[in-house]
C-alpha cells in the first residue's frame, strides 16, 4: 500500500471521527453530522481499495477514543458504522469476469469481455445483517436494560412536561412505548444510514472519477435474496416472545424491514418511469413518508411482495 493511499485512508478516518464525536459528547446539534460519519469511509473503500477502507475505519475509532477519552465511544463508532461501511465498500468493489453466453451467434463488433459486479441485492442484505448484528452486539456490550432506562426517560418526559398537562400514568405509558420501539427503530435507522451513505459515497467517488464500478440501475436491480424473507419471518415470529428473545427479534424486524422498504421504493421508481406525473408521484410519496411515517409500512409490504414474486418466478432463464 502506497504512502498516498495510507494518508488518504487516515484522513478519511479522521473526517469520520470528527463527524461522529459530537454524538459521543451528547451534543444534540451534532446528531445530523454523526449520520454522515460512514461516508468518508465509503469513499476511501470505493475509491482507494478495501484496505484503505479498513484502515479508515480503525483510524476513525482511534481518533474518537483520543478526543473523547471514552473507549466505548470508539467501539460504538467502529461496530455501528465504521466496520460495516468498510465491509459494504469492499463488497461493492468485488467483481469477476462475466460468463460468456452459451450461444452460437457472433459477438457484436467491438464487444469487450466485461465484469460481473457483486449484486446490489446482496450488498443490501449484508447491510441489513450488519446493522442487526451491530445493534445486538452493542446492546450486549453497553448493557441495554429496559428497567434501567425507563426511569431516565420518565424524568426527561417530566422535564419536558413543564405545563403539567400529562399525568404520571400517561408519562409511564409513553415511556414504555418509546422503550418498546427502540429495538425496532434503532436498527432500521442504522440500515438507512449505511445504505444512503453507500449511495452518496459512490456518487462522490464516481464524480471524482475514482469509482471502477459502473453505475447500477437501482430501480430495476435492487432486490433482496429469498433468505432475507426467511430472516424477516423469524423476526416477526420471535417478536411475540418475551425478554431478550423479543428484543433480538425486533432488531431483525427493524433492520430487514427497512431493507424491504428500500426494495419497495425501488419498485416505485421503476414503475413510474416514463409517466408524465412521475415527479409529482415521487414527491407525494416521500413527503407522506417524511410527515406521516406510516406509509413506510406500505413500501415494506411492496418489498416483501417483490421478493415473494421473484421466488415464485424462479431463477431467470438464460437464452
Amino acid at each position: 500500500m502506497t504512502f498516498s493511499k495510507l494518508l488518504i485512508a487516515a484522513a478519511a478516518g479522521a473526517a469520520s471521527a470528527l463527524l461522529f464525536v459530537g454524538l459521543v459528547f451528547q451534543s444534540g446539534s451534532a446528531v445530523t453530522l454523526a449520520l454522515a460519519a460512514p461516508i468518508p469511509i465509503f469513499i476511501a473503500s470505493l475509491g482507494w481499495g478495501s484496505v484503505a477502507g479498513l484502515i479508515a475505519a480503525i483510524v476513525a475509532a482511534g481518533v474518537v477514543v483520543a478526543i473523547s477519552g471514552l473507549f466505548s465511544g470508539g467501539v460504538l463508532l467502529f461496530v455501528s458504522m465504521s466496520l460495516p461501511a468498510a465491509i459494504a465498500g469492499h463488497l461493492a468493489g468485488l467483481a469477476k469476469p462475466a460468463a460468456e453466453p452459451e450461444t452460437t451467434l457472433p459477438a457484436p463488433a467491438g464487444a469487450q469481455p466485461g465484469l460481473e459486479w457483486y449484486p446490489p441485492e446482496r450488498i443490501l442484505f449484508a447491510i441489513a445483517l450488519m446493522s442487526a448484528a451491530a445493534c445486538i452486539g452493542l446492546g450486549w456490550y453497553l448493557g441495554y436494560d429496559v428497567a434501567t432506562l425507563k426511569p431516565e426517560i420518565m424524568d426527561a418526559l417530566r422535564q419536558s412536561n413543564s405545563t403539567g398537562q400529562i399525568n404520571d400514568v400517561e408519562i409511564d405509558a409513553v415511556a414504555s412505548l418509546l422503550l418498546s420501539l427502540v429495538p425496532l427503530v434503532q436498527p432500521a435507522i442504522l440500515t438507512l444510514i449505511l445504505a444512503v451513505g453507500l449511495y452518496l459515497g459512490a456518487w462522490v467517488t464516481r464524480v471524482s472519477d475514482r469509482l471502477p464500478r459502473p453505475r447500477d440501475d437501482l430501480p430495476t436491480s435492487l432486490h433482496l435474496p429469498p433468505i432475507a424473507l426467511a430472516v424477516f419471518a423469524v423476526g416477526l415470529a420471535g417478536s411475540f416472545l418475551s425478554g431478550p428473545a423479543e428484543q433480538v427479534a425486533l432488531v431483525l424486524c427493524g433492520a430487514f424491514g427497512m431493507a424491504f422498504t428500500f426494495v419497495g421504493l425501488a419498485r416505485l421508481h421503476a414503475r413510474t418511469r416514463g409517466r408524465s406525473n412521475r415527479g409529482l408521484l415521487l414527491f407525494v410519496s416521500y413527503a407522506a413518508i417524511t410527515i406521516l411515517s406510516f406509509p413506510l409500512f406500505v413500501f415494506t409490504c411492496l418489498g416483501v411482495y417483490d421478493t415473494v414474486r421473484r421466488m415464485r418466478a424462479g431463477p431467470p432463464q438464460t437464452p
